[in-house]
């Protein structure tokens, strides 16, 4: 059985495209906590989103805080590194 091409386009229902958003999000937030789990490292994500006002930040705000600012003062060369 083959796949059938998937044409992405914007859907014009708001609650349409609120909804397989929401469904998305879901997806990629459960794929991040078993990529932390599986692999022992320390994940962060921010997410700018149309349907709130404040972003969205996983696990918490004070952890990707914190995962940010040490990524920060790693030196140039450790951040580019591929491992």
């Amino acid at each position: 059985m083959t796949r059938n091409k998937v044409n992405y386009s914007l859907t014009e229902d708001d609650s349409k495209g609120k909804y397989s958003y929401n469904k998305r999000l879901k997806g990629h937030l459960k794929k991040i906590d078993e990529l932390k789990t599986h692999c022992y490292v320390e994940v962060a994500i921010v997410i700018y989103d149309p349907y709130r006002n404040e972003p969205y930040t996983f696990p918490n705000n004070d952890v990707a805080l914190n995962t940010f600012i040490k990524f920060k003062e790693l030196p140039t060369l450790e951040r580019s590194k591929k491992w």
